[in-house]
């Protein structure tokens, strides 16, 4: 008999949580030895706490004997199986759905969960055991196996519409029970799927009764730590206060050369009046924030000195690469406001999302304190389901696969090839030189005019050098005007003229005036297999504003233009939070700006310092901000060149430097 799926028995245990309280209150285990069994588990993923507790209990198995596959996605039929089996596998009439054979292995579980009306068959008497469950499917099923009880509120999610009538009220009472939050954007996307490793958090918290891992998360699960600066100890109460209220880590800003009373006297030409007085002060600080990639967001306090924070805040500040994170500055004064204090800092954190500034008399208790926190509006970590597509640990690249999982499911690699005005023998050879050095992503479209080249080129590739056709990621996109007026038939031409029998994704290449029912278009070809994965190019926070709430798949990817002297630093984090990976053309600059570009002073003195060249410092430092990179060249050594990106790291030192360097300079009209 085949295994059941691991992914049913976490389902299974979800459903027995809801009938009975008293028999899941299982004590979790703190062992985490069950994650050592499987080659593709890491002891310190996000998961592994939650996966092991399921190991362990015998709530899940691995997909294999060596592997837990915590990136699959799960079936109707491991989800069917799952229930079954934790019903005790209870006597069933065949039900003899058309696409079950009598002697499959989740026959009897489907003809079951169909019979306890928990799971039912489609309309044409299929049941579709392989196909991915879905959110809405999800929330119903475990609603009906509650009992369906009515939600206290109807569901308020921007796309509400978009849920089926049968899982409206499901979702909103999933929704209620913490079982299945909204993602980012407060859309409950309800075609979207869930992971093995998603379904285990949700198994843990649901089991523990937790939504909190305590000593992990900060305040509602994102990773927070409060900075400070006191000179005098003023400041120092009320971070300790706020770290402690949000259970956050606490770091002081500590001066290598600490400061007297001398020091601080006022107006008497004291190293704080010239420090205040030279915009270029830069105080050094002893010691370091090691793990600053880690953050969520930053509570940043300190005094108010002539008006102004002190300039140490300043050399903090251009110590980290700070995008995406959030930084809520405070501060204390004895007499003076926080006037411009917190938004003259704001140029020295390229990228990060600054709140506004609070300031507070010396002295100030801990309950006012807890006032001030209690009004933020911070930002959460997806929670359970969502939990892998979090701003820092959702889209999270793993450098050692040199992969990201995107929101489909589906793995992509984090560098690739473009092949924009590659043509003929010199594309098809560009891109057979780039898979001989490993390149696993190759960036196309139908506006290109090689599509077919790129597909040969694959082909013979695949022949020559033995590869796979699942391990090549291949992208194109079709174009605004009369491609998008007639979708259907431009997106079957580029699955033609690729000839490599699905794409792994394709793009709108703009928007335009028939992008939604192109993407709609898009959307039914994924259904058919012939499309893995959907995304957009060139789609800015506006436009994304306007496209998201009229479509159901939510993009995996976002493609701009993005490069050192146009970084996009305020629309990369707006589209990672909403779980879609950035991918960025013209990582180089383009062509005619190149040059320019690999010559900059800034980059090629990083460059030297780690025996690299500018080009692999560039890309490097678009994947260690969370974008995917393609670069395009005919040339064998650049391509190969532009592969060998993880054998070094750029320091938070050296990230804001080059973030200093956004000109906001665009090389395209695009």
């Amino acid at each position: 008999m085949k295994k059941w799926k691991p992914i049913a028995l976490f389902m299974a245990a979800c459903i027995l949580c809801l009938l009975s309280m008293t028999a899941c209150a299982v004590e979790p285990s703190a062992s985490a030895a069950p994650v050592a069994a499987f080659s593709d588990l890491d002891a310190g993923a996000w998961y592994a706490e939650d996966v092991t507790y399921c190991l362990e209990n015998g709530l899940m198995d691995g997909s294999s004997s060596m592997a837990f596959s915590p990136n699959a996605p799960a079936s109707r039929a491991e989800l069917a199986a799952a229930l079954y089996r934790k019903a005790g596998k209870p006597e069933t009439e065949a039900r003899g759905f058309s696409d079950i054979p009598d002697q499959s292995w989740y026959a009897d579980a489907a003809s079951w969960a169909a019979e306890q009306g928990i799971i039912g068959g489609y309309s044409d008497n299929r049941f579709g055991g392989e196909d991915p469950v879905t959110r809405q499917q999800l929330a119903a099923i475990l609603w009906r196996s509650a009992g369906e009880p009515a939600p206290s509120e109807k569901g308020a999610f921007v796309d509400q519409a978009r849920i089926a009538a049968y899982a409206a009220d499901a979702s909103s009472w999933a929704q209620e029970q913490g079982i299945i939050n909204g993602k980012a954007g407060n859309q409950f996307d309800p075609h979207g799927t869930a992971t093995r490793a998603q379904l285990a958090v949700m198994l843990y918290r649901w089991m523990s009764g937790s939504t909190e891992k305590d000593g992990i998360f900060g305040m509602d699960g994102t990773q927070t730590l409060v900075a400070y600066f006191s000179a005098t100890n003023t400041t120092r109460s009320l971070a300790e206060y706020t770290a402690d209220i949000l259970s956050a880590d606490l770091y002081e800003i500590v001066p290598e050369v600490p400061y007297t009373d001398a020091d601080l006297a006022y107006y008497t030409n004291s190293r704080a009046d010239r420090e205040q007085n030279d915009p270029t002060a830069r105080p050094a600080i002893s010691g370091s924030v090691e793990n600053m990639a880690d953050y969520d967001v930053i509570f940043l306090g300190y005094p108010i000195w002539h008006g102004q924070a002190p300039r140490i805040i300043d050399t903090f500040l251009e110590s980290y690469d700070l995008t995406g994170k959030t930084i809520v500055p405070f501060c204390t004064s004895h007499s003076s406001g926080i006037g411009s204090s917190d938004t003259n800092l704001h140029a020295l954190a390229v990228g990060a999302n600054w709140r506004a500034g609070h300031r507070f008399a010396g002295g100030t208790d801990r309950s006012t304190i807890e006032d001030w926190i209690g009004g933020l509006d911070l930002p959460k970590l997806e929670t359970v389901v969502d939990a892998a597509t979090s701003t820092t640990r959702k889209t999270a690249f793993n450098f050692e696969s040199k992969s990201v999982t995107l929101n489909s499911g589906y793995e992509m690699p984090l560098n690739g090839l473009g092949t924009y005005s590659l043509y003929g023998d010199t594309c098809v050879n560009a891109v057979k030189s780039a898979l001989g050095s490993g390149v696993r992503l190759i960036d196309t479209a139908s506006a290109y005019g090689n599509e077919e080249e790129i597909g040969q080129a694959v082909r013979e590739a695949m022949a020559e050098l033995g590869l796979k056709r699942e391990n090549i990621f291949i992208i194109t996109k079709i174009y605004p005007g009369r491609e998008m007026a007639d979708p259907e038939r431009s997106i079957q031409a580029c699955l033609d003229r690729l000839d490599l029998d699905y794409v792994d994704m394709m793009l709108l290449h703009h928007p335009d005036q028939n992008d939604v029912k192109a993407y709609q278009a898009m959307e039914k070809f994924v259904e058919k297999g012939k499309i893995r994965s959907l995304g957009l190019s060139n789609w800015y926070v506006k436009e994304l504003e306007e496209f998201l709430p009229q479509v159901s798949i939510t993009p995996a990817l976002v493609q701009n233009e993005i490069h050192p002297y146009y970084q996009e630093n305020d629309v990369i984090p707006y589209i990672q939070n909403l779980g879609i990976v950035v991918q960025g053309w013209y990582p180089l600059g383009g062509r005619g700006h190149a040059a320019e570009l690999l010559g900059d002073e800034v980059i090629a003195g990083i460059a030297k310092a780690h025996g690299v060249s500018s080009a692999q410092v560039i890309l490097r430092w678009n994947l260690q901000k969370g974008v995917v990179v393609i670069p395009g060249s005919s040339n064998p050594d650049h391509i190969k060149e532009n592969t060998e990106l993880y054998g070094f790291a750029l320091t938070d030192q050296e990230m804001a430097r080059i973030n200093a360097l956004d000109r906001n300079e665009k090389h395209d009209w695009y």
